[in-house]
């Protein structure tokens, strides 16, 4: 369990965003059990976090919790994930807040509750990722994946300008991002011969 620690703490959240879906299917679903079904997973996945307290000193440099798979052998990207002192703070920090966010909007979200707390978890999963990725394209995929429910979020459930403010959210991480990809692809031209590509 040590080992795929990391691994756990990420994919937990997507599990109960499908458990979420599961739970929708079912004829004699309640639409208020959905906050109940986030709070749970969110919780449980606290309470693994904190596992990785245990491994780690909080002013280590050294990864810890490092999981290295070849993912795409034909431009040495890697699924490398770890943590070190910085970014076990920013995991647990991730981890914390997401149930008090599913607590503070628990009588604000009366409509769409399935997608508000489907998206919620998905943006749990994809921070952490973003927090414990070493390779960048990973990095880069998991900053992509928090965006959309992000961009969501804010569009549905929003303040009057919400619009407004999603549209403007996707114009500025749209240009941030195309630029990111350019350095990651210039990165590679460049470095090619040398090792993968990490964030650390």
């Amino acid at each position: 369990m040590q080992q795929h620690l990391l691994t756990a703490i990420i994919l937990l959240p997507v599990v109960g965003a499908l458990a979420t879906v599961a739970y929708s299917l079912l004829p004699s679903k309640q639409e208020s059990n959905y906050k109940w079904i986030a709070l749970v997973f969110s919780v449980v996945d606290f309470a693994l976090s904190l596992l990785l307290v245990r491994g780690i000193g909080a002013g280590t440099k050294d990864f810890r919790f490092v999981e290295d798979v070849l993912w795409i052998g034909s431009i040495g990207a890697h699924y490398h994930i770890g943590v070190d002192g910085i970014s076990l703070w920013l995991v647990l920090l991730t981890t914390f807040l997401m149930p008090i966010a599913i607590l503070s909007s628990w009588t604000a979200i009366q409509k769409r509750q399935l997608s508000y707390y489907l998206f919620l978890l998905l943006l749990s999963s994809a921070m952490i990722g973003v927090f414990v990725s070493l390779d960048l394209l990973l990095f880069y995929l998991f900053f992509e994946a928090s965006l959309v429910p992000m961009f969501f979020l804010i569009g549905i459930w929003g303040g009057e300008r919400r619009i407004y403010a999603a549209v403007k959210f996707f114009i500025y991480t749209s240009v941030g991002s195309l630029l990111m990809l350019v350095a990651i692809i210039s990165l590679y031209y460049v470095y090619s011969k040398a090792a993968p590509l990490t964030t650390s």
